[in-house]
């Protein structure tokens, strides 16, 4: 028999743990460093998590919505990101350059599913009153 909060609880466990929850006490402990309980498999997927989530995906039920949610996002970042390297007083190219690496590096690295990763326009601000003291645009694209 299920109570209310247990039920909540698991989809809880679920929502941040989608292969199942971890095992045993959590250690403050790299994927890197050795431990004699763990395969060299499960160093792995703490080092590429993507190794362990990729087979396991469904593209036939999620592919088309992950393209094309992915698409409209790349074009909203393209504009937002040609907007921030503007605030930031440099080549405008090298806005949509900021906003490209971050994703696909934090897809292949990252454990949590609910990412944010990209420029900021705070950031771009800041970092534009700064450069400006610096000659012309390519001694500042230069420097930022």
């Amino acid at each position: 028999e299920s109570s209310p909060a247990s039920m909540a609880k698991d989809l809880v466990v679920e929502e941040y743990f989608p292969l199942g929850e971890p095992e045993g006490p959590t250690k403050a402990r790299g994927a890197w460093q050795s431990d004699r309980r763990t395969t060299w498999k499960e160093r792995l997927y703490k080092i590429l998590p993507i190794l362990e989530w990729l087979p396991e995906y469904s593209w036939t039920e999620y592919g088309l919505k992950d393209i094309s949610g992915g698409i409209t996002l790349g074009c909203i970042l393209v504009a937002q990101s040609l907007a921030h390297a503007d605030l930031c007083k440099v080549d405008l190219i090298h806005g949509p350059y900021s906003c490209i690496l971050p994703p696909i590096l934090y897809s292949i690295f990252g454990t949590c599913i609910h990412s944010s990763v990209g420029t900021g326009g705070l950031i771009s601000l800041l970092t534009g009153e700064q450069l400006v003291n610096y000659g012309d645009l390519q001694q500042r694209t230069h420097a930022g």
